[in-house]
């Protein structure tokens, strides 16, 4: 705990918050985090939004310190699925790189950005495999769902869990109509039955996204015909 309020305390340059996320790494150990599962409070959390909470603890202790008023970052739409989306040790063997690739990858907000990284990632350590092709899609629905007003999409208790952000649920209720009885809408999100193999599961995900994007761009079209 000395350490980690250690580390806290010394961190006050541009790019801390990934410094202290390394230190957090060496006094912990790092695990398994960095591959396909994940281990203490990574797994309960997830590497993407573990890394967001430590920035802003960061940030608002700074804040404090400095005596102004914390500068936190807008939270964008979660993605947490039984994937197999990660950077393979085969794959990139540097837990530095690829801990700075996660960081980036987290922060990436347009899909030129996201284009870009993929072909720096292609051009410095080849031909992509299957996990990473699918973190880089993991990304590219959540820039799509940010986009939408879609909060977070997550299993739970064996269901697909669509939550709400600035979406409308009359629009999320719309855009799902055509799933009929298997989705369950309450008052910030909607419920649907989750395929157990999880190539099935990943595209109904897929599909969910889809259908909103499709209905709020029908809509702005209705609107401005």
């Amino acid at each position: 705990a000395r350490k980690r309020l250690q580390a806290i305390f010394n961190a006050s340059e541009l790019g801390a918050g990934f410094q202290i996320a390394l230190a957090d790494l060496e006094i912990r150990g790092a695990g398994n985090i960095l591959g396909g599962e994940q281990h203490g409070h990574m797994a309960a959390v997830g590497f993407d939004l573990y890394t967001r909470l430590l920035a802003e603890a960061v940030e608002e202790a700074k804040a404090r310190r400095e005596h102004r008023a914390p500068v936190l970052e807008r939270p964008g739409a979660t993605v947490d699925l039984p994937l197999e989306a990660h950077l393979p040790a085969d794959y990139v063997a540097d837990e530095t790189q690829k801990l700075e690739l996660y960081r980036r990858l987290a922060r990436v907000s347009t899909t030129g950005g996201l284009a870009a990284m993929r072909q720096e990632i292609l051009d410095r350590f080849g031909p992509l495999p299957g996990p990473v092709l699918r973190l880089l899609e993991v990304v590219e629905l959540r820039l799509v769902a940010e986009a939408v007003g879609i909060a977070s999409l997550s299993r739970e208790e064996g269901d697909l869990v669509v939550r709400l952000g600035t979406l409308p649920r009359s629009t999320l209720a719309r855009a799902l109509a055509s799933l009929g009885s298997q989705v369950r809408m309450g008052s910030n999100q909607a419920r649907l039955r989750l395929p157990q193999d999880p190539e099935r599961a990943w595209a109904l995900a897929q599909r969910v996204v889809a259908q909103v994007a499709a209905t709020i761009e029908g809509t702005a079209s209705g609107t401005t015909g």
